[in-house]
């Protein structure tokens, strides 16, 4: 398994935009949740509960649906963009045209923005034009008899004054709220760079660190093996001069002397050859 430390920027940015996803999935059942059970609240206003059910029902099954299909795509969040303009579109229904449902759609937008993907707040912004200027005009120009059958868009009077201010103010939403969604991809990508720059910056660090230190023993072991081939000699000459010196004299009391002399001197020519082994051992 890859540690973090040897994973290249995409990795990173990939591992990083995965996890998003995954919380902003998580985030997502719970708002779809709450949004299939305000459909149901509101059916008791009017007593729409086949609206309510009945679209809340599809619009969950079309987001699921492509989620579960089409497992390794985004297009799912763009089915998710659509219903919640449905749901909107809905609500609008359910009451009747009451004005304060419209600016559900504002909420939608808004929860876009987990995705980090400004793209989505286009599918939303085309049906709520769509919507609005489909509804708007059904219900000033074809159904607008009081006794005759209802669009419910609007309960307050939506002539293309309306339309125009309320078709620019939520695209200043909208285009507000896809800027915010580009600017934190674009800050959690710069984010993942700095942070791979800082750990190739310290794996960098730390190679200039082992390398310096197997130099530094190298040279160490090179200063031993050469010092212990400099006592070998002298060390063995005072052996040998030792040896010498016992085939030239009967004195008992000086070859004892020597005698000693001779076992300390082999001690330590043994204590050098040891050194010079294990340093030899450790250059290889």
């Amino acid at each position: 398994m890859k540690t973090k430390a040897s994973l290249n920027e995409q990795d990173y940015l990939h591992s990083f935009m995965s996890t998003m996803t995954q919380k902003s999935d998580t985030i997502i059942n719970y708002v779809l949740a709450i949004y299939f059970l305000l459909g149901i609240a509101l059916s008791f206003k009017y007593d729409t509960f086949e609206i309510g059910v009945g679209v809340g029902t599809i619009n969950l099954l079309a987001y699921y649906s492509a989620k579960f299909f089409m497992k390794n795509s985004k297009f799912y969040q763009y089915v998710l963009s659509v219903i919640l303009a449905v749901f909107m579109a809905q609500y609008i229904y359910q009451m009747h045209g009451l004005f304060e449902m419209h600016f559900t759609v504002f909420i939608a937008s808004t929860i876009l923005i987990i995705y980090q993907n400004w793209k989505l707040q286009i599918p939303l912004t085309l049906l709520v034009v769509l919507h609005h200027a489909g509804l708007a005009y059904l219900q000033n120009f074809v159904y607008n008899d009081a006794n005759g059958l209802q669009v419910y868009f609007s309960q307050v009077n939506f002539d293309m004054e309306t339309l125009i201010i309320h078709t620019v103010l939520a695209a200043v939403v909208f285009f507000m709220n896809g800027y915010w969604a580009y600017y934190f991809k674009e800050h959690s990508e710069n984010h993942i760079s700095k942070i791979s720059d800082e750990y190739e910056l310290e794996n960098m660090k730390l190679a200039s660190a082992k390398y310096s230190s197997m130099s530094a023993t190298k040279d160490y072991n090179d200063f031993i093996h050469r010092t212990t081939l400099d006592l070998k000699l002298p060390v063995n000459s005072v052996l040998k001069l030792i040896d010498v010196s016992k085939g030239h004299t009967d004195n008992d009391k000086l070859l004892t002397y020597l005698e000693m002399m001779r076992e300390s001197a082999k001690k330590i020519d043994d204590l050098v050859n040891d050194i010079h082994v294990k340093s030899t051992n450790s250059r290889i």
